[in-house]
C-alpha cells in the first residue's frame, strides 16, 4: 500500500505523532517540510518517530530504513510499505 492509499486516520496518526516528537503543531507540518532542516530533528528524534510508529500504529520499520525519513509523504510511504506487508507488531 502506497503512502498515498492509507487509510486517512492512518495518515492523520502519523502527522500527530510526529508534531508531538518533533514538539510543534500538526498544523506546521507540510508536505513539504523537512523534519531536519525545518524543524531540528537529529537522528534520535527520527528514532524516537519510528519506535512511536511502531507502537501506536502497530507496524514494524526495519532500522536499516530510518534514513528515508524526513518528510510527512516520505513517514505515510515507509508505514504504508510495512503497513500494507502485513507485518503488524503487536
Amino acid at each position: 500500500m502506497a503512502g498515498t492509499q492509507l487509510p486517512e486516520d492512518v495518515r492523520a496518526g502519523i502527522r500527530e505523532i510526529v508534531a508531538e516528537v518533533l514538539e510543534v503543531d500538526a498544523s506546521e507540518l507540510t508536505e513539504d517540510s523537512s523534519f531536519v532542516n525545518d524543524f531540528d530533528a537529529d537522528s534520535l528524534l527520527v528514532i524516537e518517530i519510528i519506535s512511536r510508529f511502531e507502537r501506536d500504529l502497530h507496524v514494524k520499520i526495519p532500522k536499516d530504513e530510518l534514513a528515508e525519513l524526513d518528510t510527512l509523504p516520505e513517514a505515510y510511504e515507509l508505514v504504508g510499505k510495512h503497513y500494507a506487508a502485513g507485518v503488524v507488531g503487536a
